[in-house]
Parts: C-alpha cells; structure tokens; sequence
C-alpha cells in the first residue's frame, strides 16, 4: 500500500485542500467547462472515447494496486460503457480513466474534464445541486475501526479523543454535527488516503477511523494482520446512497447511463460485479468484506429486474 504524507489536523488539512483543489483546475490540460447545449452522448460519439475519473486507495470501490484501475464501481462502470456504446451505435467506446484528486472532484466534472466519476461520493442534496447523479449502485453507513485491545465500542466512547477521517467526505461532516449536538468534543485528524488512517490508529495517533463501513471492511480484508482491529456495531447519521457522478443537467446522458444499469442488473451481471467484490475473498490475503446485498440494494436490483 502506498504511503502519502500523512494526517492532518482539520484547520489545516482544509486550507491545503482549497489550495490542492486550485492548483489542480488550473494545471488541467483537458477541456473548459462543457458546452452547456451540447450532451455528452454527442461528444461521445464522434470521439469514440469516454474519460473516467476515479480514485485509488478506496477498495473494494475503486482502487489502482499496480496503476490500473479494478473494484466494484469501476467494473460497473466498464458494464455502463458498453451499454452506452450499443445506445450510441458505434464499433467501439474506448476508456480513458484519470486520476482525479478528492478536493478536486466536482470542480474536475462542472469543468468538463470528466465525464464521468467512478469512486465512492455520496449523493446528497447540496451535492445534487452541482454535479448529476446516476441511480444509486450503493448504500453504506458510517461506523469506526479501532484497536481491539481499546475497548471501544460507541461514539460516545471516543467522547475527547482523535479520530481519523478522509478529507472532503461526509463522515467529517457527520463527526462535526455529533460534536455539537453531543457535546462529544471528538478531534478530527483528516487523512488523504485510508492506509493513512489506519496507519494512525495503529501507532494510537488517533483512537479509531471513522468511514463507511464498506470501505473499512473492504481495506480489513485486504490488511494481512486485521485480526487485532474491531469494528463498531454503533453507527453515526443516516445510511446513505453512494452514485456514478455525471455532468449536471444532461438528462440524456442520465438515462443513457440508467438504462445502462438497468441492463446490467436485468442480465444478473450487476449482481455478479457486486458478489465478486463483496463476498469473494482477497486472492492474497483469504478474506473477504463479506458483505452481503444491503435491502436498499436488494430493491433497487429488483426494480431494474436483477
């Protein structure tokens, strides 16, 4: 796993993220900010190509072990593209995945550098309002992984402690709102990267990782000595829908993509990429998420006829 630079406590770690977020849009080789009358299936079509952003770092989503991008979403997003490409009627669709930095993602997609976002973001109303969302193609909820030896089994048990987080996600905005509706004054040492966090909670810099559950199962399996870390059965805010983030307002586009799920699911494939991912274990380590459909999932497949 890859080492970044590590954790930084929240005021700072923000005031690099603007900064990163910045000098990211500025260095941009690719196109400005997407013609607004124009559909991305149209540029699809005379281009032949798709650009795809994602993240590395967040299995079982998405990840780049040996720099070239695997997981759920972006096998899932390989199954969207070729349904789009039969939509669009062309010989070939092909993939051009980039690397997109999380303080840069929407600004990376209202800008038009990506057409679409294969990772792990939250659909959430203030999100809704700057970037398009695909159907929902996942559900988690937020928990912790600590040290078992620690004891700690609630969030009220981490009451004046440090915990780790990722930059730019909701879990930091869930932590925020417990500490002032419950007076847990709970520290917030912000992390690029999940190695990062659970690297901190192993040297005790922070008394537990705080994530969706399915990212922190999906790194404990992949971690060869996870057997000494625990996860809370306590959980923080709302489950929420995870989407493929698409350019705001491009209802073509949309259900272009929609459908292209659908076809996915109807055909069981959906259902195949999600077994694959979730309840097969890790090649090199034996263990799996073991996490099987949620409901919200379960009735989803079922309404596009998995």
């Amino acid at each position: 796993m890859r080492h970044g630079r590590g954790c930084l406590p929240r005021r700072l770690r923000s005031v690099m993220a603007t900064i990163t977020a910045m000098v990211a849009a500025a260095c941009w080789a690719g196109p400005s900010a997407a013609d607004p009358g124009r559909s991305v299936l149209q540029k699809l079509a005379a281009a032949k190509r798709i650009t795809i952003g994602y993240r590395a770092g967040y299995p079982p989503y998405s990840d780049a072990p040996d720099g070239k991008p695997v997981g759920y979403v972006i096998d899932l997003c390989r199954q969207v593209v070729d349904g789009l490409r039969h939509t669009l009627g062309v010989d070939r669709l092909e993939i051009d995945f980039v690397p997109i930095p999380m303080a840069a993602r929407f600004v990376m997609m209202r800008e038009g550098h990506m057409d679409m976002e294969c990772a792990a973001t939250t659909i959430t109303p203030e999100r809704q309002r700057q970037v398009g969302f695909s159907t929902p193609i996942f559900f988690a909820t937020t928990r912790f992984v600590a040290l078992r030896r620690n004891g700690y089994k609630t969030f009220a048990d981490l009451a004046g402690r440090t915990v780790a987080s990722l930059a730019g996600t909701t879990e930091t905005v869930k932590l925020n709102a417990a500490n002032r509706q419950r007076n847990l004054h709970i520290a917030i040492l912000l992390c690029r990267e999940d190695v990062e966090a659970f690297a901190a909670v192993r040297t005790e810099r922070a008394a537990a990782y705080v994530m969706d559950d399915v990212l922190l199962a999906g790194v404990m399996a992949g971690w060869g000595r996870s057997d000494d870390l625990v996860m809370s059965e306590d959980t923080l805010g709302a489950t929420e829908a995870y989407g493929i983030m698409l350019p705001l307002g491009d209802e073509a586009f949309l259900q272009a993509v929609n459908a292209a799920l659908q076809a996915s699911a109807a055909s069981g494939r959906w259902k195949q990429i999600y077994d694959a991912w979730f309840l097969t274990p890790d090649p090199s380590t034996g263990r799996s998420p073991n996490l099987p459909l949620s409901p919200g999932l379960k009735a989803i497949l079922a309404r596009q006829g998995g």
